[in-house]
């Protein structure tokens, strides 16, 4: 687990939520149970919500996947019901920081939504040419983020990074049009 700060639940301290925002479908290697098998990277599908005009509005699949060969980033495929599919790649530890505060810089922000019987967080992703905000199930998330978790803990990272994958991935990077 990444280093909590005071106001963040200890994993066991954790209480089960009764009511959950948006359908999730954790989907992990045939599993029904709703938990890792052993050794198993965790898929998580999500039903989430765009956000427009401040208002949870637009439904979106959203698939969250982890690679213990490249475990600081974890990759998010967001399919809407028309249109093209769009996969981000995301900090492992920013998005769990976002479950409890806000996290993040840049082009990519995480942070809880305060109030109402919903736990949700709101995820903004920001590109040179687009910007969009979802809303996503904060006990469904830190659900998966454990299961990543138990595979690699925090700080066991550099351990077990594939630094030829992952500095691969950084540098085969697709340019952007007008770089």
């Amino acid at each position: 687990m990444p280093k909590r700060r005071g106001d963040e639940p200890a994993p066991r301290e954790r209480e089960q939520p009764g009511a959950r925002a948006g359908r999730a479908d954790r989907v992990y290697r045939a599993g029904r149970t709703g938990r890792a098998e052993e050794g198993k990277p965790p898929t998580l599908r999500l039903g989430v919500r765009r956000v427009l005009g401040g208002v949870p509005a637009q439904p979106v699949r959203a698939e969250f996947r982890f690679d213990p060969a490249s475990p600081m980033v974890v990759s998010v495929t967001f399919t809407p019901d028309h249109g093209q599919a769009v996969t981000w790649r995301i900090g492992r530890g920013l998005l769990y920081r976002g479950l409890y505060g806000e996290s993040g810089e840049g082009a990519v922000r995480v942070w809880p939504v305060r109030g109402g019987a919903i736990q949700a967080v709101w995820l903004l992703l920001t590109s040179p040419r687009s910007s969009a905000v979802f809303e996503m199930s904060a006990p469904e998330i830190e659900a998966w983020l454990d299961a990543t978790y138990r595979l690699v803990p925090e700080g066991a990272e550099p351990d077990t990074l594939d630094w030829d994958t992952f500095l691969g991935g950084l540098l085969d990077a697709p340019e952007r049009p007008g770089d």
